[in-house]
């Protein structure tokens, strides 16, 4: 019987069918394939699970999914899609296994390729590995590259550059961040701590803040802990202009005083009231700290200029400067 006109007969399951049910193969006489897709696919399935089967590998059977849930590999269950995460380059915009199986397969996988979870980490965020973390730390000997009695445990880098500079403990790590790296900063907190005031020429003036009531908490809080009242703070805050007498560029938050005698200092903002407490109150420690990032600046290379470009340069400095003294006020 002739077959008709867009119709071709599988070799497989001996049915017509129309053309469109059969694949693409060059190699044929009519350019179509000798089964039809759906026995390609049986045949395709059978083969695969035989060579599977060969080589002492399961193939599990395919499940069938409800529409709005996915099916895991790894824990075999069927969850709702929200229990998958994200991933764009998925057909269905989804991870391949649910969220805890995700986070386990993500963990081993690190393990499988850097050895650790925290060798992952090292390598990911500062380019070394946890034999690069130990020879830093032994070349240290074993502490803190800044206070030099607190084992080293934090890897510190420079925010602005990426470069691994030491190995930290936890209060010196937190100390260089809350002061920013700045060299400047540093300098006036170690100068503050030795008793040195460095009190500016002209300063740009916060604005004025509203007088609100003084809750009996603060107020008990400043008498039992620093044997002051409100209106003592007030005093102190204005004879400091309002702002903070280390960095001279936040309002002070926080009364600051000396951890062994107990003696006020002066009222600082969060972050130098911080930075300091995390240096121990220890000007020396300070110190060290300023050392120890000018250290890693290394020598400046003279840089060729162009006098267009040192030009731009001393333009842009004298914008800046103008636009300074336009908004700051004579205090000295």
């Amino acid at each position: 019987m002739e077959t008709p006109e867009g119709f071709k007969r599988c070799s497989d399951c001996g049915e017509e069918k129309n053309i469109s049910e059969f694949g693409r193969n060059k190699r044929m006489a009519d350019g179509l394939a000798r089964y039809c897709k759906a026995c390609f696919r049986r045949r395709h399935t059978q083969s695969y699970r035989k060579r599977m089967e060969e080589q002492g590998k399961t193939v599990r059977e395919r499940a069938e999914v409800p529409d709005g849930q996915k099916f895991c590999p790894r824990c075999g269950e069927i969850r709702p899609r929200a229990e998958f995460g994200s991933n764009r380059s998925a057909k269905d915009g989804l991870t391949a296994y649910c969220k805890p199986c995700h986070t386990v397969v993500t963990r081993e996988n690190k393990i499988k390729k850097y050895g650790s979870e925290r060798n992952y980490l090292l390598t990911y965020r500062y380019g070394i590995t946890e034999d690069d973390f130990e020879r830093m730390l032994a070349r240290q000997g074993g502490l803190c590259a800044v206070c030099k009695v607190v084992p080293g445990t934090f890897v510190d880098h420079s925010h602005e550059t990426g470069q691994v500079r030491g190995i930290l403990c936890f209060n010196c790590n937190n100390g260089l961040g809350h002061f920013g790296d700045s060299l400047v900063l540093l300098e006036s907190a170690a100068l503050y701590l030795d008793g040195e005031i460095l009190w500016p020429e002209f300063v740009i003036l916060p604005e004025q803040r509203a007088a609100g009531a003084t809750t009996r908490m603060r107020s008990y809080h400043l008498a039992r802990r620093y044997q002051l009242r409100h209106e003592d703070v007030e005093r102190m805050i204005s004879a400091q202009h309002g702002l903070c007498v280390v960095c001279w560029g936040r309002p002070p938050e926080h009364v600051d005083h000396c951890h062994r005698t107990g003696d006020v200092r002066y009222a600082l903002c969060l972050p130098c009231n911080t930075g300091i407490g995390q240096f121990r109150d220890d000007p020396g420690v300070v110190w060290r700290a300023l050392s120890y990032v000018e250290a890693s600046l290394g020598e400046f290379d003279e840089v060729e200029v162009s006098e267009e470009e040192l030009r731009e340069l001393i333009r842009a400095e004298e914008e800046l400067r103008a636009d300074f003294y336009s908004r700051a006020s004579r205090v000295g």
